[in-house]
């Protein structure tokens, strides 16, 4: 009897405790269910999409690690870290493990200007002219809009070149500055220019080099380097330890320090690329500290006392601006479904945020391979499926039976280059295209020239010439496109 009374008073206990943790075992429910619930990005019609595990998918695509981050209620729910920080050293991936954040340092950077315009240090409707000192911008051409101002560089609407940074591998000599915005050796990228544009200022174009010019206008308004000034405006008052835009990285947070992979699973050269564009996306972050910099925004942004911004200012940062841009961010959606999406990218790194702030939900990932967005998606579908949310759902597709003479007449090799070529092959309803060095894939028809693969999620569109016969392809991967010649 007393062994009864013993075991019946443990199992009471154990449901008080349970009934008293509510949140942490919905919490655990969640975790469960979306390392177990990840989806394909597309699906065949009439099938039921297959929910696949986390585990499988980064073998799958070679990715050695990711970590998320969630926020529930507007404060972080859950952080995990999954695989390896480096491939071939196989240490283990940390919630305090570094990777490269590409364009999450955009929403750094403005809300660095945001408080800047709040202590009356800074006018976002300002021309950018009159605030340089030590560089200035190019002649703009005519017909061009003459003013930009730091409102305009921080929402990709200044009109700025669109040409991406590519990185210098470790150990190449860094551009100044000036030498980058110049478009002066040894800087990889060619000079920032303003090209002619209509008159309407609600046109916006994605601008790296935008980001740059408003980094040497920090620069010149506040006489701080970027990586100090971000560091005492944003990352002390945070307590972010694990965050930093220095150039090269203290041996302290470089021992913590992911390396970047390519597609086929070996650390890039130098294990990263160096990115002296930091306000464009020198980013060096965890998912945990981007998204704790976030829920500060968004505490701030309801009326708390947020660490960064004024809830005025707040409020006014995570809003849409121009078109569907915030200040670093794109803006989706409508209503209670409005999200904010950002991505970033890197050689070797891949991460994205997304935020639901009338649900008070989101999450940061995080991964450091080039193949990082083919399993960021399937991520974002499963949490999608476990929270409940209006975006990032699998995509039903349709599979076409064409003519047999339609697809005999898209065989054959097509060449990307001298070393990497894709033969295409005709089966049944479905071609199989084979690339050098990689598996065979099936492509099912969705139209007459334009063919898609579920696993992974490649669309591929054949080109005829003038007598009508397929004379290359186009392929569309994650976030590249490839052409190929066909040479027999």
């Amino acid at each position: 009897m007393r062994i009864q009374k013993i075991a019946a008073f443990l199992g009471l206990s154990c449901l008080f405790l349970a009934g008293c943790n509510p949140q942490k075992a919905l919490t655990r429910k969640r975790i469960n269910t979306v390392e177990r619930g990840l989806l394909r990005e597309v699906y065949l019609k009439g099938l039921k999409p297959e929910k696949l595990t986390l585990t499988e998918r980064m073998q799958f695509y070679k990715v050695p690690g990711v970590g998320i981050a969630v926020m529930d209620k507007n404060k972080p729910e859950w952080v995990r870290a999954y695989g390896q920080k480096d491939s071939q050293t196989q240490q283990p991936l940390t919630a305090d493990t570094l990777f490269q954040g590409g364009a999450f340092s955009q929403m750094m950077t403005a809300a660095a200007a945001l408080r800047l315009a709040e202590k009356g240090r800074l006018d976002l409707e300002a021309d950018v002219g009159s605030l340089l000192r030590s560089w200035k911008l190019p002649r703009a051409e005519p017909g061009s809009d003459a003013k930009i101002t730091p409102r305009s560089l921080l929402t990709h609407s200044a009109g700025l070149s669109d040409q991406v940074f590519a990185g210098y591998a470790r150990g190449e000599p860094l551009p100044s500055l000036k030498q980058i915005l110049d478009g002066e050796k040894p800087a990889n990228n060619g000079p920032v220019w303003v090209p002619a544009r209509r008159s309407s200022a609600s046109r916006t174009r994605y601008s790296e080099p935008g980001y740059v010019v408003f980094e040497q206008l920090l620069l010149d308004q506040t006489g701080k380097d970027f990586p100090f000034y971000l560091k005492e405006i944003i990352f002390d008052p945070l307590g972010l330890k694990n965050s930093s835009f220095e150039l090269p990285l203290s041996d302290e947070l470089q021992s913590r320090a992911a390396s970047g992979h390519v597609r086929q699973g070996q650390p890039v050269q130098g294990l990263a690329n160096n990115y002296p564009e930091a306000a464009a996306k020198g980013l060096w972050t965890t998912p945990r500290d981007f998204l704790f910099f976030l829920t500060d925004l968004f505490q701030a942004a309801l009326g708390g006392a947020g660490k960064i911004l004024s809830p005025e200012t707040a409020r006014y940062m995570l809003s849409r601006q121009v078109e569907s841009y915030g200040f670093g961010f794109l803006v989706d959606g409508q209503g209670d479904d409005i999200v904010f999406n950002l991505r970033g990218k890197t050689n070797g790194f891949a991460c994205f945020m997304t935020l639901y702030p009338a649900k008070g939900q989101g999450a940061v990932i995080m991964a450091n391979s080039d193949n990082g967005f083919f399993l960021i998606r399937e991520i974002l579908c499963a949490l999608s499926e476990t929270y409940g949310w209006a975006h990032y759902k699998p995509e039903e597709k349709p599979v076409l039976r064409l003519d047999p003479a339609t697809y005999a007449q898209y065989v054959g090799r097509y060449r990307v280059n001298p070393d990497y070529v894709l033969d295409v092959a005709a089966e049944d309803y479905y071609l199989v295209i084979r690339p050098t060095g990689q598996v065979a894939t099936k492509f099912y028809a969705e139209g007459q020239t334009l063919f898609y693969s579920t696993d992974p999620y490649i669309r591929i569109q054949f080109m005829r010439n003038k007598q009508g016969a397929a004379d290359s392809l186009i392929l569309w991967q994650q976030d590249f496109e490839l052409e190929a010649k066909k040479i027999w």
